[in-house]
C-alpha cells in the first residue's frame, strides 16, 4: 500500500490514465487500507509492525521538509522547471487548463508529503534500523528512478534533466537531505533491527 502513492504521478505521466482518476481509484483506497494495517497492528497487538510504520511514516514527513527545503531554494533561484508540489496539485484535481487554486495546492503539498511518509514506512518496514548509509543510498535510489521516470521527460528538458544540470543535480542534493534525515531518524526511533521476515517472529 505504501508503493502505490509514489507510482501515481509517473504513471501519470506515462498515459495510463489521468493522475485525477489515478487519485480517485487507487491513492484514496491504498491510504485507507494502509490506516486499517496500522490500526490492525495496533489492536493485534503488533508492536514491532507498529512501530515501523509510525517511526518510518514519521521520519519521511520530516525528511521531506528537509527535501523541500532544498528544493524550494533551487526552484526560486530558476534551478527546477516547475513548482512540483504545485503541479502535481493542478493534476490531482484535473485544473491543468485552469491553473492552481488553494484546493489543488494543499491537494499537491499533501501528496508530496505523502510520498515522503510511503517511502519513509517502506524503509522502515523493509530494513528496520540501519546504518545512517542505508538511507542515504536508499533515498538516491528514489531520486535517480524519478529522474529515469516519464515524469522528467515530460518535462521537456531531455534524458534524466540533461538539457538543465541544474534540475538533477537538486535531486540528488534534495535526495540527499532525505536520506540523512531518514537514517538519522530512523537509527533512533526504530526500534530493532531486522528484515522484513523478523517483523513477525
Amino acid at each position: 500500500m505504501s508503493g502505490v502513492a509514489p507510482i501515481i504521478f509517473p504513471a501519470a505521466q506515462a498515459g495510463i490514465a489521468k493522475m485525477s482518476v489515478l487519485g480517485v481509484r487507487l491513492l484514496v483506497p491504498s491510504v485507507l487500507f494502509l490506516g486499517m494495517i496500522a490500526l490492525a497492528a495496533y489492536f493485534r497487538g503488533h508492536r514491532r509492525l507498529e512501530n515501523r510504520l509510525l517511526a518510518g511514516g514519521a521520519a519521511g514527513f520530516i525528511a521531506t521538509a528537509g527535501l523541500e527545503v532544498v528544493r524550494t531554494a533551487s526552484f526560486r533561484l530558476g534551478g527546477m522547471p516547475g513548482d512540483l508540489p504545485r503541479l502535481l496539485g493542478v493534476l490531482l484535481t484535473d485544473r491543468f487548463m485552469l491553473g492552481p487554486s488553494p484546493l489543488s495546492d494543499v491537494l499537491g503539498y499533501a501528496y508530496h508529503f505523502w510520498n515522503g511518509v510511503c517511502f519513509g514506512i517502506i524503509f522502515a518496514v523493509l530494513f528496520g534500523r540501519k546504518p545512517l548509509l542505508w538511507g542515504v543510498v536508499y533515498a538516491e535510489l528514489i531520486g535517480v528512478e524519478f529522474l529515469l521516470s516519464p515524469a522528467v521527460k515530460a518535462l521537456g528538458i531531455g534524458f534524466m534533466g540533461s538539457q538543465m544540470p541544474s534540475m538533477p543535480a537538486t535531486v540528488v542534493l534534495a535526495h540527499l537531505v532525505f536520506g540523512l534525515i531518514l537514517g538519522v531518524l530512523g537509527r533512533k526511533w526504530i526500534r530493532d533491527e531486522g528484515w522484513l521476515f523478523s517483523v513477525y517472529r
